[in-house]
Order: C-alpha cells, then structure tokens, then sequence
C-alpha cells in the first residue's frame, strides 16, 4: 500500500508539478521516473514459456513435410533418433517505461544519464545486481528426443511443447529479448526428390539471440505463457541473401548418399545451415509479432 502511495505521488508529480525554473525540470523528471522504476524493481511475478516446434503445414505430421527448393519438390521425413541438447534460455526485460532507458553504475545512481532506447528491444545498460540488469532463465538445460512427436495444436496444426522449460518470477516490463543455446543438434532424415537421400546432420554447441517484433509485456494480469517458436522445417528451406539464393536442398540433391554434414564434411550444406539458424525469425521466433502490436 506504500509503494502504491508513492507511486501515485510520482506520477502526480509528473503531471503537475512545475518543477521549478525550467533549467531543472528535466533533471527532477528524471529523479522521478528513476524512482519509479525503482519501485517496479520491487515487484516481479511468474511467467512461463512455451517453447514450441511446429513445420507449419497444417497437419499431424510433424516428421513429415514437403518443401520447394529451385522449383523442385522434395519430401522430407525426420527419424525419431533426432534430438536436442538444450544448454540455457533466457529472457532480458526492459522497464515498463521504454520511452526512457536509465544507464548507471550500482555506486552512482543518483548520477545516472536519461536516453531514449528506440527500439524497446534495446536492453538497458544496468548492473547484474538490478532486476532489469539480470537475466531470467525460461529453460533448464536437457537432451530432448522425439521433437517430431507433436503433444500440443496450434494455428498452424500439430506441435511439440518442449517439456524442458520453466516459470521464472520476472520484473514488471517488456521482453527485450531472448537468447537460446545448445550444447547438439542431431538431426537424421531421409530427403526424396529426384532420389532417396539418407541425411545425417550434427550442428555443435551454438546460440541464437530472438528479438521481438512487439511488445511482449510482463504484467500483472498477464494471461498465457510467452511463446518462442522452433521450425525444423524451415532450416532447410530456400532463402536470398543480398540477392544471391540460399538453396539447401538443391546444394544437398548434388552430393552422394548417404549425407553426412557436420563441420569437417560437407561443409558448404553445414555453412547454409548455420546461416538459416542465425536468420532472422526463420527457425526462431516470437509469433504473430508485428510492430506496435501487444502480445
């Protein structure tokens, strides 16, 4: 009831105070909206995550999927030896208040500088001992196999919920980001186009930062777990990258079968794969994200 007390007297403040001569307004409107994020510090609540892999073609089979590569077909059936080996995920939170950053030192922070974080996804340049300076861990590290067994639905048809992941008490705010790794991703799967490929990829230890397109808030209220989407699929589709194609499948019809990519064999698939993995919300993402919008 304290803090909401002084909450309340902050925002008063703000709206119709004066703040005296001119000269000093800025500095007493940013003592005031330090002190409310100071009394946001305070209060955290639990969120959960949904780490969900999907191959969006609106069907049950989540081994099974067709993809286009240079305006050939290829079908694609994942075995169940394919796994994960999660190593860590987190989230970094943004105050509540993005029109203003604050950045400090844990000895100075009566000295902090305003600035402006545009965009929001920007996280604020705080020490490891405040709430908004912390990571928040969503996923406890784990070998997960049979990712190709959905157990959950979504817009797009079946799914798989990872079992791995966890509630975490968060501070009051929006989702700046979120940053997955992996210790392995072992891959195994047959490819069928102009002949039958047995295909074996290991990608080693790695990590991929996903950024949100919206405001993803973490407030009381808040209903539905925050979800991250994984598309096995869309690792091996066809991108273009500074007007050159990307081709995975049409690079992996050329070579002799069986395929085995990794980093010491057929490194030029392996080097493709990396790159689908580091793009930009095509194997990770935050869905239905657009700009202005609150998920």
């Amino acid at each position: 009831m304290r803090n909401r007390s002084v909450l309340i007297l902050c925002i008063g403040l703000i709206t119709q105070c004066n703040f005296g001569s001119v000269g000093n307004r800025e500095e007493e409107k940013l003592v005031i909206l330090q002190n409310l994020i100071f009394f946001n510090n305070n209060q955290t609540i639990p969120i959960g995550t949904n780490l969900r892999s999907y191959d969006d073609q609106s069907d049950d089979n989540l081994n099974q999927f067709s993809l286009s590569s240079n305006g050939n077909t290829y079908n694609i059936s994942v075995q169940s030896s394919t796994y994960i080996n999660w190593e860590t995920g987190t989230y970094r939170i943004n105050p509540p208040n993005q029109v203003l950053g604050v950045s400090t030192t844990s000895s100075e922070r009566s000295n902090a500088v305003a600035k402006t974080h545009t965009p929001y996804t920007v996280p604020l340049d705080l020490p490891a001992d405040d709430l908004y300076g912390k990571t928040y861990p969503f996923l406890n590290a784990s070998n997960i196999s049979n990712i190709t067994q959905f157990n959950s639905t979504m817009e797009t048809g079946a799914s798989f919920l990872f079992p791995n992941t966890k509630v975490t008490n968060m501070p009051l705010g929006v989702v700046a980001l979120a940053n997955v790794s992996w210790e392995e991703m072992y891959i195994q799967m047959n490819v069928t186009g102009f002949t039958t490929k047995t295909v074996t990829i290991l990608l080693p230890q790695g990590s991929k930062t996903i950024t949100p397109k919206c405001k993803i808030p973490i407030k009381n209220g808040r209903t539905g777990n925050i979800e991250i989407l994984y598309s096995l699929s869309s690792l091996f589709q066809d991108r273009t990258v500074s007007g050159s194609p990307i081709r995975f499948l049409t690079t992996l019809s050329g070579k002799s079968d069986p395929v085995v990519i990794s980093k010491v064999s057929n490194v030029d698939l392996y080097n493709i794969l990396q790159q689908n993995l580091q793009a930009e919300d095509i194997v990770f993402s935050f869905p239905g994200c657009f700009p202005g919008v609150e998920r």
